[in-house]
C-alpha cells in the first residue's frame, strides 16, 4: 500500500466546495490486475449499479460511501485510490470482489470471441468442460 496526498476542489455551480478527501489528506493506493476500463465499467455497473465519472485513465465511483479512484499506473494497470478514513482491509475486500467479478468478465469475453472466430473459420465445437478452477476447455473438430 502506498500513501499520497490530493487536494482536488470540487466546483458546483460557481462555488468552490472541497471534496472531503482534502480533510483526510492522505491518499492510499491499492494495485490491482485490471487493464480494460470497459471491463471495470461493466464490473462496476453489474456489482453495485455504480455511477461512475471520468473516462479513460482516470475515473471515479462511490459504493457503500467510500469514493474510489481508478487510475492507470505506468505499467498499464489501473490502481485503486481511497481517501476516506476507513479501514483499509474493508477496501481491500471491496477491491477484491471487483477484481474477482472483472476476471469472470475477461473469461466471458475470451470465451466468446474464441467461439465465434472458431466458427469464423468453419470449427465445430466438439465438447466444452468446466474446469474446478472455473477455467473452461474447449474442443473443436478441425474436421468439420
Amino acid at each position: 500500500m502506498s500513501v499520497r496526498f490530493d487536494i482536488r476542489p470540487l466546483i458546483t455551480l460557481g462555488e468552490t466546495q472541497w471534496n472531503e478527501s482534502v480533510q483526510k489528506k492522505e491518499a492510499f493506493s491499492i494495485q490491482t490486475n485490471m487493464k480494460s476500463e470497459g471491463l471495470i465499467r461493466n464490473t462496476l455497473t453489474k456489482l453495485y449499479k455504480a455511477k461512475i465519472n471520468g473516462k479513460g485513465n482516470v475515473f471515479e465511483t462511490v459504493i457503500y460511501g467510500c469514493q474510489l479512484v481508478f487510475q492507470m499506473n505506468g505499467s498499464g494497470f489501473y490502481e485503486v485510490q481511497y481517501f476516506y478514513d476507513v479501514e483499509s482491509g474493508d477496501v481491500r475486500a471491496l477491491v477484491d470482489d471487483i477484481q474477482a467479478e472483472y476476471k469472470g468478465m475477461v473469461q466471458d469475453y475470451v470465451y466468446n470471441t474464441i467461439k465465434a472466430k472458431a466458427e469464423e473459420k468453419g470449427l465445430v465445437l466438439e465438447q466444452e468442460a468446466v474446469q474446478k478452477n472455473q477455467s473452461i476447455v474447449l474442443t473443436f473438430n478441425l474436421n468439420g
